[in-house]
């Protein structure tokens, strides 16, 4: 049987040009910071149409995400809502189908 994992998932629009940015601040900033939790499995950093930012990060279970995000949240405000141009919209749920190559 597979592991379950839960997902949880930020959408948002970053200002113009700032998808870069934002991915180079994430990478530095939050990721290591991610990795060190437990129950931490991966993350996904996608960049949409018109300056969606989409976020997947998955985790063993939705306490560790929520941990996660409360853990993360001041550093979120200090270093990535200046490129924001709209506020986030939260995705959460189990995992029901997962694969990877």
């Amino acid at each position: 049987m597979t592991e379950k994992l839960f997902a949880a998932i930020r959408r948002a629009k970053v200002k113009p040009g700032m998808a870069g940015e934002f991915a180079k601040r994430v990478a530095a900033g939050a990721l290591p910071v991610m990795k060190q939790m437990d129950g931490f499995k991966g993350y996904y950093l996608i960049a949409g149409a018109e300056d969606t930012i989409i976020a997947v990060s998955l985790f063993t279970n939705k306490t560790v995400a929520d941990t996660s995000t409360a853990t993360l949240m001041p550093w979120i405000k200090d270093n990535l809502c200046a490129l924001l141009a709209s506020p986030t919209e939260p995705i959460e749920g189990e995992v029901l189908v997962s694969a990877v190559a």
